[in-house]
């Protein structure tokens, strides 16, 4: 079985027909362009002559896996507060980086006042290479949790590079998340996506002192097409919940029964009818700040 993340272009396909066939869109945009930036508003208030801004991946998008949606629209709210933003982003691929900058291109004059800076590696690379001495009011950390090597160092650092008065946001998969499920279920899929629970997150930044908060986003996804063996869409949404690229074809058969069957089991199901199955899959939404202006 070959890696979904090793076929870019069967990896985009499949994001496209998850988006389309979930709910999360609207949540994620209130979350990005609305809920986070008042939180850091709050936080930090408005008199910093420049606001630092850190996103760790380009997350996907909206509608559409384009790289950068939910930044983009948090730095447009946040422009409406702060005279000078300067960005930092971290992407190790150079496609999704290409991707993002057509993106804010496109959003022209609303992005005119916001600096980027762009790093083409990963965390971990950036924390072993480029140590910055600068302070960050908004750390964003949206769908990458679970593609990081060393959660624990991670974590550290950004709470290390976090101004006093900032605030670090962080999406990751609750008990409720399809790919969550399925990773701790199949030992054999999911390659290059660990499962760490928000709990392990919550303990790391009491260990460095931080004021951590937990609130969850409940979404869910429509499946009834993973039960048509000849569905196009229910192919494509097969290989991103398993990882796996063409995951119907190439898998034994019965491991691919087995993962249908799994996905209406009734820790995930919501609905079901003639023409639609639905099943969870919520995000948890931490949020860490520096415990002394608690």
């Amino acid at each position: 079985m070959k890696p979904l993340m090793s076929c870019p272009t069967r990896y985009q396909q499949a994001m496209i027909a998850y988006l389309q066939h979930t709910d999360r869109a609207e949540k994620q945009y209130e979350l990005s362009s609305t809920k986070i930036p008042e939180a850091v508003v709050a936080a930090v208030g408005t008199t910093s002559d420049v606001f630092h801004y850190l996103t760790i991946g380009s997350g996907m998008g909206l509608h559409s896996p384009l790289p950068g949606d939910s930044d983009i629209l948090a730095l447009i709210a946040l422009r409406k507060r702060y005279r000078k933003i300067k960005a930092t982003i971290i992407e190790p691929s150079p496609d999704m980086i290409a991707a993002f900058k057509e993106n804010v291109r496109k959003e022209g004059p609303l992005l005119d006042d916001v600096d980027f800076l762009w790093n083409a590696m990963t965390l971990e690379d950036y924390m072993e290479n480029e140590q910055p001495k600068q302070q960050f009011h908004c750390i964003f950390v949206v769908g990458v949790v679970s593609y990081l090597t060393d959660l624990t160092k991670c974590m550290k650092y950004l709470y290390k590079v976090l101004d006093k008065t900032g605030l670090i946001a962080i999406t990751n998969g609750s008990d409720k998340n399809v790919f969550i499920q399925i990773s701790r279920t199949y030992s054999n899929l999911m390659e290059g996506f660990s499962t760490p629970a928000t709990e392990k997150l919550v303990a790391v930044f009491n260990e460095v002192g931080a004021h951590c908060t937990v609130s969850e986003m409940e979404a869910k996804v429509d499946i009834i097409s993973c039960m048509q063996e000849d569905s196009q869409i229910g192919n494509l949404l097969l290989d991103l919940f398993t990882h796996v690229a063409n995951f119907r074809e190439t898998a034994p058969r019965d491991l691919v029964d087995d993962v249908i069957q799994f996905l209406t089991n009734p820790g995930l199901l919501v609905h079901r009818s003639n023409d639609k199955v639905t099943i969870r899959n919520s995000q948890e939404i931490g949020r860490a700040s520096c415990r002394e202006r608690v």
